[in-house]
């Protein structure tokens, strides 16, 4: 599985951050690693270096082979907070559609 961050200039952290989102996406997402081929996350200051509320926001795609892109975003005061609830939404969302194409799969397979 393939992690890409991309983060824009008026984020701190640089590759420590990278790092970091990657990692959090390995443990959650662990268990998707062979269905899913990329993933590209985007992280941005919707304000640049002045401080507001929710100016931080965390968007991730994710490319699956034959299927759709599934996309979720997240925004928070924090960066750190805005990754983590975009990976929560992820993980329901990879959920949700694992979760039916199986259902799919079982009935036709019992056809």
């Amino acid at each position: 599985m393939l992690i890409d961050v991309r983060i824009d200039g008026n984020i701190n952290g640089g590759e420590q951050l990278s790092e970091d989102v990657k990692a959090s996406l390995h443990t959650v997402l662990h268990h998707y690693e062979d269905r899913v081929r990329r993933i590209d996350v985007h992280l941005g200051d919707s304000v640049g270096h002045k401080t507001s509320r929710d100016d931080k926001n965390c968007t991730i795609e994710v490319h699956r082979d034959g299927s759709e892109l599934i996309v979720v975003a997240h925004q928070d005061s924090f960066m750190e907070q805005a990754v983590r609830g975009a990976i929560h939404k992820l993980k329901r969302a990879l959920d949700h559609a694992f979760g039916k194409e199986a259902v799919a799969d079982h009935l036709r397979d019992r056809h």
